[in-house]
């Protein structure tokens, strides 16, 4: 339920570098980019309980890493937490 908005200025090219250099997010590199496991200091670790940072651009489901994703002027990127649910039919 808790939602934090930034505006960022930035002359970096992704937004993982943007949000790294700001130390809003942290994470580890894996064999698909950078795995954010903390975001503005909230941890979700799927190790931990299941949980883990689900990246949006403009509202959509990011089909790039942040670290992948270029920065756009005016787009909107955030974060959820989603937490895996093992009886929860596939959609």
């Amino acid at each position: 339920g808790n939602e934090t908005f930034f505006t960022i200025n930035t002359d970096k090219k992704t937004v993982g570098d943007a949000l790294l250099e700001l130390e809003l997010i942290e994470g580890e590199d894996g064999d698909y980019g950078l795995y954010v496991k903390k975001v503005s200091g909230i941890v979700a670790d799927y190790d931990v309980d299941k949980t883990y940072w689900s990246f949006f651009i403009n509202g959509e489901m990011a089909m790039t890493g942040v670290d992948g994703t270029e920065i756009e002027e005016g787009a909107v990127y955030s974060f959820k937490v989603v937490k895996e649910c093992e009886n929860c039919p596939l959609s």
